[in-house]
């Protein structure tokens, strides 16, 4: 996920603190690296968090922050892995890579929060909102604040 504009994109989507006052900040840089570049082709963090551009190595931006945000919502929602489980990694990276699958929507959500993680899950990272579009979608627009 990228670390607000500076740079730096995290490849571990589940690294999210929420303080008392509900700010969410990112956690755990280990796993992440500082680019300027539009595109990048290493592969770091969580298999079931990453977007399938990036198991594919075919090169990947901010959009594949997006799906890994995605995923963070999905087990927000659930206190699941965003896939369920696997049996192996292997297994994992195929699923994710190979087929035309996205994560399972929660039932147990908002509409709007379905919609939300239909937006940020989609497979092709083009059709993928970027992250000013999506705070101003319903789900976030009243949470976040030009402070924050």
């Amino acid at each position: 996920m990228a670390g607000g504009g500076g740079g730096i994109v995290a490849g571990v989507g589940a690294n999210v603190l929420v303080d008392l006052d509900c700010h969410a900040k990112l956690s755990d840089f280990g796993c992440s690296k500082r680019s300027n570049d539009t595109m990048s082709h290493t592969m770091r963090g969580s298999i079931p968090w990453m977007a399938p551009e990036v198991i594919k190595n075919t090169g990947y931006g901010r959009k594949a922050d997006i799906w890994s945000f995605g995923c963070v919502v999905i087990e927000m929602a659930t206190a699941k892995s965003p896939w369920g489980s696997f049996d192996n990694p292997m297994a994992a990276m195929c699923k994710i890579a190979m087929s035309d699958a996205t994560p399972p929507i929660p039932e147990g959500v908002s509409p709007a929060c379905q919609d939300f993680i239909g937006l940020c899950t989609r497979r092709d990272p083009a059709d993928r909102p970027d992250a000013t579009t999506l705070l101003a979608h319903e789900v976030l627009r009243n949470v976040c604040t030009e402070d924050d």
